[in-house]
């Protein structure tokens, strides 16, 4: 049963991982309803192992945030961006300042860059990067709340939990797009 069925609405403690790009030429609106930032932490590294995902981030200026909720309300947002590194061989390494706001690479110049599968943009895109690309996320300088009161769990996938953004998810991941 997914999330948009079901009626129990639960006031319990998560992280809402959520990447997405706003619709258009791309479509990303995943949510990760977790209990524990190892979990974040594991999901993100995941999220970010995907060139795709990279390509969204850097050129569609994809939103990338923690909603921290606990006991049901949104008790903090972080923006993800400012603590994320590209590094690429053979590149500079980008960093963003927020969202559409990479630092070290112009993504718009491969645009109008000759052949445009040579573009990093198109080498993203098309995941041919492989081993020349590394992600790091400095969780070090994230002030992440730990959670309080009863968590969601593992085993609360028919319960829904409303977001910020109105949508009803449960536990663990959805994208709202697909």
């Amino acid at each position: 049963m997914g999330p948009a069925t079901v009626a129990t609405m639960v006031k319990k403690s998560f992280y809402d991982l959520a990447f997405g790009v706003a619709p258009g030429g791309a479509r990303k609106d995943a949510h990760y309803i977790l209990d524990s930032l190892d979990d974040v932490k594991a999901a993100l590294a995941d999220e970010l192992a995907e060139e795709t995902n990279l390509y969204l981030l850097c050129w569609y200026g994809a939103d990338l945030s923690l909603h921290v909720y606990q006991q049901g309300e949104l008790a903090q947002s972080i923006d993800l961006h400012p603590f994320v590194t590209i590094s690429i061989k053979g590149y500079p390494d980008i960093t963003f300042s927020g969202p559409g706001e990479p630092i070290g690479y112009d993504f718009r110049a491969d645009d109008g860059a000759g052949d445009e599968e040579e573009g990093l943009s198109s080498k993203m895109f098309y995941g041919s990067l492989g081993d020349a690309v590394g992600v790091s996320v400095d969780w070090s300088r994230i002030e992440v709340p730990l959670l309080s009161g009863e968590l969601v769990a593992d085993d609360d996938e028919d319960d829904a939990f409303e977001l910020v953004d109105g949508n009803l998810a449960s536990y663990g991941y959805q994208d709202f797009e697909e």
